[in-house]
């Protein structure tokens, strides 16, 4: 006597089978897979970081491998090592490879004995933070500043921000200051982002390009749905996330206002200047706000208003947050946005994607853990006040 069993039932739509490949120097690599990887990525003025898992077929590739880069002649440096991890989604028809993140490799990990390789990278802001500024400045524009600082890198600069000048042409002691061990902008980074921040403009990698731009507004940027129903009655949430945290700052809420200071000993003129959600002002409006005060050398009153206004909205952008996670999306990323819908809270509404967190495999899958405050333009929270 035999039995059969007959099993049927549906996939959930939409089904994904997310596939990733790695391009070194351009180039995929074949005989190497991946088999796992963790991808942050973030709005918070540092490098975006990828950590690879891969595994070789030892029949298809033998040494000299590709991450076993050869020691450079007397006097020179070792050449870079790009790495692009490309994605896309097998089961949507005619779906093209997308590039989730462009780099440089950092650190390797070589496994002989169980073919695998380990490997750390960051994005091409490394070649900003790698550089240190040697040299001085003379009436540069923040731009032409710019440009020749991450040009300087090897880069590719994209500026669309219009600065005033910069340097010795405002303030002589950017000169005196011009020793390595003794300049404040030790880095190139620390020197573009300063100006960046000083524009109210973002920062950050794409590819071998460098942006300095003016923040995104939900109007013109990618914008991701995030629905969420809650039918009662001892029924199951229907969401498209889960492991969600909601977070208000009462505290934040209650009233801020950001105070700012600066004395040009060149000009021998104070600036001052205060902002809150009614605007700029050199009088505090707001009398019950909570007062958060700065101090900056050599600014004029327009350089500090904008200062003024950045600060206060790094500050604000606390007073709510929000992370879940989500089944993974090759195209979501910083500076989107998500619109949440159906919880019937006050969380309810468009938000900025803060901090995105992939994490890939062959026996876990592909998620991402999201990170979304409300900035609305807004510089970055790890600026410097400088």
């Amino acid at each position: 006597m035999s039995d059969s069993i007959t099993v049927t039932g549906t996939r959930r739509s939409p089904w994904r089978s997310p596939r990733c490949r790695l391009l070194v120097n351009g180039v995929e690599q074949s005989g190497f897979g991946v088999l796992s990887f963790s991808l942050d990525r973030t709005r918070y003025g540092r490098c975006d970081t990828l950590t690879l898992e891969l595994a070789f077929d030892r029949s298809v590739t033998q040494a000299p491998y590709w991450f076993d880069v050869s020691d450079p002649a007397s006097g020179s440096t070792l050449s870079d090592i790009d790495i692009q991890l490309q994605m896309r989604d097998e089961e949507s028809s005619g779906s093209q490879w997308t590039a989730v993140f462009q780099g440089i490799v950092d650190n390797v990990a070589f496994r002989p004995f169980s073919s695998s390789v380990s490997v750390t990278c960051r994005d091409y802001l490394a070649k900003l933070m790698d550089m240190r500024v040697m040299d001085t400045w003379l009436n540069l524009t923040g731009t032409e500043l710019l440009k020749s600082v991450i040009t300087a890198a090897g880069l590719t600069p994209n500026v669309t921000v219009t600065t005033g000048y910069e340097g010795q042409f405002w303030q002589i002691e950017h000169k005196r200051h011009a020793a390595a061990g003794q300049h404040r902008f030790q880095t190139a980074f620390d020197l573009v982002r300063y100006v960046a921040n000083g524009s109210n403009c973002d920062f950050y990698a794409d590819g071998k390009t460098i942006v300095v731009a003016p923040y995104p507004s939900s109007d013109d940027a990618t914008a991701h749905s995030l629905k969420y129903s809650d039918p009662g009655g001892g029924s199951p949430i229907v969401a498209d996330f889960w492991d969600a945290n909601f977070g208000r700052d009462y505290q934040t809420a209650k009233g801020v206002v950001v105070h700012c200071l600066s004395w040009d000993s060149k000009q021998r003129i104070k600036s001052e200047v205060y902002f809150s959600a009614l605007g700029a002002g050199k009088k505090n409006a707001l009398a019950n706000g909570t007062m958060h005060s700065f101090k900056f050398p050599g600014l004029k009153q327009d350089q500090l208003q904008a200062k003024a206004e950045a600060l206060y909205r790094q500050i604000v952008a606390h007073g709510r947050d929000l992370t879940f996670t989500v089944h993974g999306r090759a195209s979501l990323a910083p500076r989107q946005f998500m619109t949440l819908t159906g919880t019937g809270t006050t969380w309810d509404g468009t938000h900025d994607v803060d901090a995105v967190s992939s994490t890939f495999g062959w026996d876990q899958g592909y998620t991402q853990n999201v990170t979304l405050r409300t900035r609305d333009t807004t510089d970055d929270e790890s600026s410097e006040y400088d």
